[in-house]
């Protein structure tokens, strides 16, 4: 039983491994321009380097003959096409590694944290939609990737073997008292 509840950390360290793969997908008329992952929206992505075409010919078309169009997106995000860095993101990393670090020892508090790093990174794709919407860019829609589903998919597969290390005990205490109910009949 110790064995599998130090096994049950596995999963959580698990998400910072499935965080590196896309964590949305940007797309236009269903062609998808751009498939950030959660490390590079967390220190900045540049736009010019994460934009696929035609994303990426429209926008630089729009830097050199429209320097109106750049100054409202530069409202929004004064370094428009460098997207502001979002440190916020390594406290989601941050809280996958305490739920990996709590399953070693309360498997309650690895469930807790494992459960806020997962509504924490919906919480942040659901923000990312409106970043778009608050830019003016509507076009755009903002889909989960499949880094978020792989992240959230370890951290229920890490809440699963949590809860089997809190209700195993509990079954075989029962047990043993059935037994023991039967041998003193």
């Amino acid at each position: 039983m110790r064995l599998f509840k130090k096994l049950t950390a596995i999963p959580y360290l698990l998400v910072i491994v499935a965080l590196l793969m896309p964590l949305a997908n940007v797309s236009c008329a269903d062609d998808v321009i751009a498939e950030p992952t959660l490390y590079e929206l967390a220190s900045g992505l540049d736009l010019r380097q994460e934009l696929k075409q035609p994303a990426l010919g429209i926008l630089e078309k729009m830097e050199t003959g429209n320097p109106s169009a750049m100054e409202k997106f530069r409202q929004t995000m004064p370094h428009f096409p460098q997207m502001e860095p979002v440190p916020f993101l390594y406290v989601i990393l941050a809280g996958a590694v305490i739920a990996g670090l709590f399953a070693c020892f309360t498997p309650l508090g690895s469930i807790a944290m494992g459960m806020l790093t997962m509504v924490s990174l919906w919480f942040f794709l659901s923000k990312l939609g409106q970043i778009n919407s608050a830019m003016g860019m509507s076009l755009l829609k903002v889909e989960p990737g499949i880094g978020i589903h792989a992240a959230s998919f370890m951290i229920l597969i890490g809440t699963a073997m949590n809860l089997a290390t809190i209700i195993r005990p509990i079954v075989e205490e029962l047990k043993a008292r059935r037994a023991a109910k039967k041998k003193a009949q």
